[in-house]
C-alpha cells in the first residue's frame, strides 16, 4: 500500500499540481488508513483486496472518536478532510484498473456545520491601519513588516502563503499590480493598493522571504489590538476584503476572480455575510425594526 500511496501523491504534485500543503495533509490521512489497517490485520495492507467496504467503515468510526491533544473530539471538518482524502484515493487506484467503487460507496458522509467567514469591521480595521502607520518608528523592522503584511493581505486579499510567495518579478510597481501564486499553482492578477506596494516584498532577519508562519504570528499580533471580540487570524483580513467590497457593491463574479476562486459557489458565502450586516444595521438603526 505504501507504494500506492507514493504514486497518488506524485500523482498530486505533477498532474494535479497541488500545494505542499495539500499533499503533506494528504499524506498524513494516507499513513493513518495505512496505520490502521496494518494494525488491524497484523501485517501489511494489500491495495486494493484488503480496503474492503468493512475496513474503511470501521476506520472512519475510529476515525470519528479520536481525540485532539487538548482531548476534545476532532472537528466534523476535519474527519470530512480525513474521508475525503480516502476517497480521492480510491478513486485513483479506479482509474487504474482496480475497481473501488462498493468500497467508496461505503464510507459515511459527513454533515458539516453551515460556517460564516469572520471579517473585521471596516471602520476599526482602517482605523488601526492608519494609526499604526503613523506611529511605528522607522528602525522598527519588525512591526513595519508585519503593517505590510497586514496591508497586502487586506488590501489584495491575498492568502498568507502567497503574500509569503511574492517575489521582486511578480510585482508591477507602476501600475500597482500583483501575480500571485495561488492554490493548484493558478495564477491571477490583482491590485494593490499604494502603501501595500511600498512594502510588498517582505525580507526576513536574513534577507530572505519571511515565512507564512512568521508572518501569521506577527498579524495576529497586530489584529488582537482590536480586541477580544474581534477576529485576529490572518485569514480575517481575505475575508475582511471580500466582504467589504461586497458591501460596497462589487460584482461578485469580480469578487470571485480577485480571490481566486475556482466556483463562484465559494464566493457566494460572503453574500451571507453582508445580508447578515445589513439585517443587524436595520435591527439597530430603523425606529420600528
Amino acid at each position: 500500500m505504501e507504494r500506492w500511496i507514493a504514486d497518488y501523491l506524485r500523482h498530486l504534485e505533477e498532474h494535479r499540481r497541488c500545494s505542499s500543503a495539500t499533499v503533506r495533509a494528504y499524506r498524513d490521512e494516507l499513513n493513518r488508513l495505512e496505520a490502521f489497517a496494518r494494525s488491524r490485520l497484523k501485517r501489511a495492507p494489500r491495495v486494493t483486496q484488503d480496503l474492503t467496504p468493512e475496513l474503511v467503515t470501521a476506520y472512519a468510526a475510529a476515525r470519528s472518536l479520536e481525540r485532539t491533544d487538548a482531548r476534545r473530539p476532532i472537528a466534523a471538518r476535519t474527519l470530512a478532510r480525513s474521508l475525503a482524502a480516502v476517497r480521492s484515493f480510491l478513486r485513483f487506484m479506479e482509474r487504474r484498473g482496480h475497481p473501488t467503487a462498493t468500497t467508496r460507496g461505503a464510507l459515511p458522509r459527513v454533515s458539516l456545520p453551515q460556517t460564516l467567514p469572520a471579517s473585521i469591521s471596516e471602520t476599526a480595521l482602517n482605523g488601526l491601519l492608519d494609526e499604526l502607520a503613523g506611529k511605528i518608528a522607522a528602525d522598527d523592522t519588525r512591526s513595519l513588516r508585519a503593517l505590510a503584511a497586514v496591508e497586502c493581505l487586506y488590501g489584495a486579499g491575498l492568502r498568507v502563503g502567497e503574500l509569503a510567495g511574492l517575489t521582486r518579478n511578480r510585482l508591477d510597481e507602476g501600475r500597482h499590480l500583483v501575480r500571485v501564486l495561488g492554490k493548484g499553482s493558478r495564477e491571477r492578477v490583482v491590485p494593490m493598493s499604494r502603501r501595500a506596494v511600498a512594502e510588498a516584498l517582505l525580507p526576513g532577519p536574513s534577507g530572505k522571504g519571511v515565512t507564512a508562519r512568521t508572518l501569521e504570528r506577527d498579524v495576529t499580533a497586530i489584529l488582537g489590538r482590536l480586541g477580544p471580540s474581534a477576529a485576529t487570524h490572518a485569514h480575517a483580513l481575505r475575508h475582511s476584503f471580500a466582504t467589504h467590497l461586497l458591501d460596497r457593491g462589487a460584482d461578485l463574479r469580480a469578487v470571485q476572480e480577485l480571490l481566486g476562486h475556482r466556483n463562484l459557489a465559494t464566493t457566494q458565502i460572503y453574500t451571507h455575510v453582508t445580508r447578515r450586516r445589513l439585517k443587524a444595521a436595520y435591527a439597530r438603526a430603523h425606529p420600528r425594526a
